[in-house]
């Protein structure tokens, strides 16, 4: 019997027509701000498609046009770790700054560098995955380590493709990042509604953006009608600057920003810096300045990274929107350490968007520099527009001074030299208490134990310090207000789930003084388990790349003192610090390597990954305990540092050829 041939009728191929129709008419009005037909006809061929779909459910497909709206409402969001952490930038707030940063690149790899300067837009960062050219899955940013599932939502926004084409070159799996805004028209015709509503109006598009994001229902994220940007692609692929990126994303239909310009010298970033901060109310989003990125791969593989920002980019911000206040009060905060923080309370004032009352003013000398009394008129701004900071004090007035006892369990406050902070020195203080609870909870990501939570725990005894934690039960948490049996459930399951924890993220919610996430990671880096960390001498510390003599000795008096006995005690009750990846017997046992430059056979997260499992180390920086240098085009300060300490300097053959056959 003869195979009857489709016919341009047969609603399997005519499914596709129209997918492939709709999908270039949202591609022109959605990422390129061309349309190439009136609503009424786009509108048309939709309602065909969707006609055809429900009368054969078998020619539906998650990537379907009619699948971005209208998914399950969710309870939650699940947690996902990212490829590859989604990094903060540092950030320059004037020319002497964004001058000061050209300095160092151009000191570590030389004069001829190009930048790329891009918009910096006020949004929320994501993360969209794809696999084999289908959105697999939609994040947030979140720490920059784990975010938040928002697949659901983020299919709703119609310039996110639901399938692409991979540009050339591409692995089967790869991600693509950027950021969701509320367009400023949207945003305004938003709050009127809300007012016609009778309903408050939301604060600034940013925050009304991340809110929509995070919807439990798809639907209400897409009745907003947000936008996109994206500008990274990782793994790049055969692209070798980060202009080649975009012209990579817009090619595969993502929708880049067109406002971007390749630069050749630090005078043209300023230029164009300051054209844009006239021409800012152009566009039809806001921005808070520019990103300026190094262009070339290559230079900023030499520049390297610091703590959790790239050294080869940084956000160049605009001056941010100043008010005029009055201090209603100078109250005193006390932290985890002990650590008194004055906190002016200020007549409540909108700066940039967001209302302000509180400003923190860190130490006694910060405040009496400024001059900052009761009663005085003050002017204050957002620097990087977030923290609220006092500029300038009408009239200023030194003298105040931070009170002799704890505000809160009126135990002896001092100050130690040669820190200027004032501490209270209750080992058993309340506030502490609290604040190193938060902390512990927030570090091991544990949700559900916020200040009230902490506070009723330790209030009824049930939490003395984060040990306690994991022998809370259910019956004792439905006690205190708020709880019910799921909700007390749920939480005792999160506090379990949370007890093997990488290394780093565990050192760092112990509240070691001077060791934030940075420094953690490098311990965790260096030494292979907790045990091994809290057994360190100063001298073992010391040999660390990043750690000084002052946070060696916080470390070891650390462990010395209460903070070994908590680590038993957590260690007691199950606690498991994971190290990171655990390095084996193998021929570079006892060896350190460096990597710079590009190497062309073997990434290299690969090469270094490859080190450690061969029971080497896989060191960020050159050292005289440096054993050898891999250096491949582009190698550019770290190899100059490598021959002058006269090391083994090896190419990528030479690499290769070290390894077992």
């Amino acid at each position: 019997m003869t195979k009857r041939k489709k016919s341009a009728v047969d609603p399997a191929v005519r499914v596709e027509e129209l997918r492939d129709v709709i999908r270039r008419h949202e591609h022109a009005y959605y990422v390129l701000d061309q349309p190439e037909v009136s609503d009424a006809e786009y509108d048309a061929i939709f309602k065909e498609l969707r006609q055809i779909e429900e009368d054969r459910p078998d020619l539906l497909t998650p990537d379907s046009p009619t699948q971005r709206v209208g998914g399950e409402a969710s309870d939650q969001f699940a947690k996902v770790r990212h490829r590859s952490p989604m990094l903060s930038l540092q950030n320059a707030f004037d020319e002497s700054e964004i001058r000061g940063f050209d300095k160092r690149v151009r000191a570590a790899v030389g004069d001829k560098v190009i930048y790329c300067a891009e918009l910096k837009i006020d949004g929320l960062a994501i993360s969209l995955t794809y696999a084999k050219g289908r959105l697999q899955r939609a994040a947030t940013r979140g720490d920059g380590t784990i975010g938040e599932d928002v697949t659901a939502n983020l299919r709703t926004i119609r310039s996110v493709p639901l399938a692409v084409t991979p540009a050339k070159g591409l692995p089967d799996l790869f991600e693509v990042r950027g950021e969701v805004y509320f367009p400023i028209a949207g945003f305004e015709k938003l709050n009127r509604e809300m007012e016609a509503a009778g309903k408050p109006r939301f604060v600034n598009p940013r925050n009304t953006a991340a809110g929509s994001v995070r919807q439990i229902d798809p639907n209400v994220t897409a009745s907003r009608n947000l936008q996109t940007f994206m500008y990274t692609l990782d793994p790049a692929g055969p692209a070798r600057s980060q202009w080649d990126v975009l012209n990579a994303l817009a090619a595969m239909g993502f929708r880049v920003n067109k406002n971007r310009r390749r630069l050749h010298s630090i005078d043209e970033v300023i230029e164009y810096h300051a054209e844009w901060q006239r021409r800012r109310h152009e566009l039809e989003y806001e921005i808070d300045g520019m990103v300026v990125k190094v262009d070339g791969f290559a230079q900023q593989l030499e520049l390297g990274f610091v703590a959790r920002s790239p050294r080869w980019a940084i956000a160049f911000k605009y001056a941010p929107e100043q008010a005029e206040t009055e201090v209603e009060e100078i109250a005193c905060y006390v932290g985890r350490t002990g650590v008194l923080t004055p906190v002016a309370h200020v007549k409540p004032v909108v700066v940039g968007g967001v209302t302000i009352r509180n400003v923190t003013m860190h130490n006694e000398a910060q405040v009496n520099e400024k001059g900052v009394y009761v009663g005085a008129r003050v002017v204050i701004h957002r620097a990087g527009d977030v923290i609220p900071e006092i500029v300038s004090v009408k009239d200023p007035k030194p003298g105040w001074k931070m009170p002799s006892k704890c505000p809160v369990c009126g135990g002896e406050v001092v100050r130690e030299e040669p820190y200027i902070a004032h501490r209270c020195i209750n080992p058993f203080c309340g506030a502490q208490r609290l604040e190193r609870l938060r902390h512990f909870a927030a570090a091991m990501d544990i949700e559900g134990l916020g200040h009230a939570t902490l506070t009723q725990l330790i209030d009824r005894r049930m939490v003395e310090d984060p040990s306690d934690l994991y022998r809370l039960s259910r019956e004792q948490l439905v006690e205190l207000d708020g709880f019910a049996d799921k909700s007390a459930q749920n939480l005792v399951e999160r506090i379990a789930a949370s007890n093997r924890p990488e290394l780093g993220r565990f050192v760092y919610a112990l509240g070691i003084p001077q060791v934030g996430w940075a420094t953690a990671d490098l311990l965790a880096s260096d030494f292979a388990s907790i045990e091994e960390v809290r057994d360190a001498t100063e001298e073992d510390l010391k040999r660390v790349d990043g750690v000084g003599p002052n946070m060696a000795r916080e470390v070891r008096m650390y462990f010395q003192g209460p903070g070994g006995e908590l680590v038993e005690k957590l260690l007691a009750v199950g606690i498991e610090p994971r190290g990171v990846e655990p390095v084996g017997d193998g021929p570079f046992s006892g060896k350190t390597f460096v990597f710079t430059g590009t190497l062309e056979t073997i990434s290299r997260t690969d090469a270094e990954a490859l080190v450690r499992k061969l029971g080497g180390k896989a060191a960020g920086s050159v050292s005289a305990k440096t054993d050898y240098v891999v250096a491949g085009p582009g190698a550019g300060s770290k190899l100059e540092k490598a021959q002058k300490l006269k090391l083994n300097v090896l190419d990528e053959a030479q690499f290769k050829a070290l390894l077992p056959k």
